[in-house]
């Protein structure tokens, strides 16, 4: 017979290795988008692409793109380290909160953005930036002490 705390865990690693493969197959498919959206789109945008707005534009759709699939790396990289330390890392939910952050800043149309929201855009950038970059020092202090 199963105890409840066996049940829990056997119950969580299901979870996890199920939310696994849907974000597996889901990075699978944007890469293979992607590919298949650069590949048609190059060919496509050679010859009309005839301002550097008009490049500047593509560009950023393309890095969305890649921000995009390694976003959903990263959230991987979360659920693989939930699972072996059954606990989540602030640290890799802020780089993940701070790649999504960078995606929609490089996709922003500044020209018709009212400039509170990209005031407050750099605020949460920054926010973001500052807790990583404190919650990195925090466990490097941790690992650093004896004990």
């Amino acid at each position: 017979m199963l105890d409840s705390k066996r049940l829990a865990k056997l119950f969580d690693l299901w979870v996890v290795r199920i939310l696994q493969a849907i974000l597996g197959f889901g990075v699978i498919a944007a890469v293979a988008v992607l590919v298949l959206l650069v590949l048609r789109g190059a060919h496509e945008l050679a010859g009309r692409i005839e301002t550097v707005a008009e490049l500047q534009g593509a560009v950023q759709s393309l890095f969305a793109g890649v921000l995009l699939v390694v976003l959903g790396l990263e959230l991987m990289d979360t659920l693989r380290n939930y699972f072996i330390e059954h606990r989540v890392r602030v640290e890799l939910l802020l780089s993940v909160a701070l790649i999504a952050e960078a995606r929609h800043v490089i996709q922003l149309d500044y020209e018709h953005t009212s400039p509170l929201l990209v005031a407050a855009m750099a605020l949460l950038l920054f926010a973001l930036a500052a807790s990583y970059v404190g919650v990195r020092v925090l466990v490097r202090d941790a690992a650093a002490r004896p004990g």
